[in-house]
């Protein structure tokens, strides 16, 4: 699989496949940067980091349950710091949030959001609900810093080609309709339509991705990496730094194996 090459594995400039989320501020502002400075640059590529919302439409139950508890310890500031941990790291982040805090604010919100330290923004609801307003929010996020367009298996080909065309970052593939949902479908086939439609991109899977084993499989299809939400919450949950180490030096060695 010579795709599959990993930066610690050897001395190249080489893939880092993992992308991590976090809610912000859960579950405390403390724990959270005692994980993100625990967070491993070797493996680590980007970090999501979600805005606490009253209904994230798009989060499974175990990331819903985590915005609950962050809107009462959320504070706007505490971004900034986030980002600076991953920054020293040379980490991007990204924040994800939903549509109707755009619709309100408008560029002002992407404005915040790049102030406060963030490589761009992914609005999981926006080309599923809004679709016909991409064309207007998108080129006014892009004029502030990067959108990361997300797909899913019931984006049609139309739509995931034009809205690509706008776009020059990431792209990131649910397999999922949500995080935490399990329906069954066929890895390969489910991966393969995207990879297919976007040659060349940077296409980063998540959504329902819960094993190492998982992860192996994703990447030896093709794809630049992938992204772990719900399966980080029981870590920060029990306060397990070392579980959370453990988590990602097995990733590493997925990675060792593949070559």
């Amino acid at each position: 699989m010579a795709f599959l090459t990993c930066q610690f594995s050897r001395g190249e400039i080489l893939l880092k496949p993992l992308i991590l989320y976090f809610t912000a501020d859960y579950p405390s502002t403390e724990i959270l940067k005692s994980f993100l400075e625990a967070v491993d640059p070797d493996v680590v590529k980007y970090v999501e980091i979600g805005i606490p919302e009253s209904n994230p439409l798009y989060d499974g139950p175990t990331i819903k349950a985590t915005h609950s508890l962050a809107l009462k310890n959320y504070k706007p500031n505490h971004l900034a710091e986030y980002t600076g941990i991953l920054g020293r790291k040379g980490i991007p982040a990204f924040a994800l949030s939903y549509y109707e805090k755009f619709n309100k604010l408008g560029s002002g919100y992407a404005t915040f959001l790049k102030d406060a330290g963030f490589s761009g923004v992914i609005i999981p609801d926006l080309l599923t609900d809004y679709s016909e307003e991409s064309d207007r929010i998108i080129p006014e996020i892009e004029e502030i810093f990067s959108f990361i367009p997300f797909f899913n298996p019931a984006t049609p080909d139309g739509l995931i080609n034009a809205v690509s065309s706008l776009t020059g970052s990431w792209i990131y593939y649910g397999l999922q309709p949500s995080t935490g949902i399990d329906i069954p479908f066929d890895l390969e086939e489910v991966s393969r339509r995207i990879l297919d439609l976007l040659p060349g991109r940077e296409i980063n899977f998540g959504f329902g991705i819960r094993t190492t084993g998982q992860i192996g499989e994703i990447l030896s299809l093709g794809s630049s990496g992938v992204a772990i939400g719900s399966l980080l919450v029981q870590y920060l949950n029990d306060k397990d730094l070392e579980g959370f180490r453990k988590f990602q030096e097995s990733v590493k060695e997925v990675c060792a194996s593949a070559e």
